[in-house]
C-alpha cells in the first residue's frame, strides 16, 4: 500500500472522528438547553 494513501487515509479519518465527536457535543448541549437542565 502506498505511504501516502495511506497518511491521507488516516488524516481523513481523523477529521471524521473529531467532526463526529463535536457534533455529538454540539448536540448534547442543544438538547440540555432545549430541557432547561441546570447541574449548577
Amino acid at each position: 500500500m502506498n505511504i501516502y494513501l495511506y497518511t491521507l487515509l488516516t488524516y481523513g479519518l481523523t477529521i471524521v472522528i473529531s467532526f463526529a465527536v463535536v457534533g455529538i457535543i454540539v448536540g448534547v448541549n442543544k438538547m440540555m438547553n432545549k430541557l432547561n437542565i441546570t447541574d449548577d
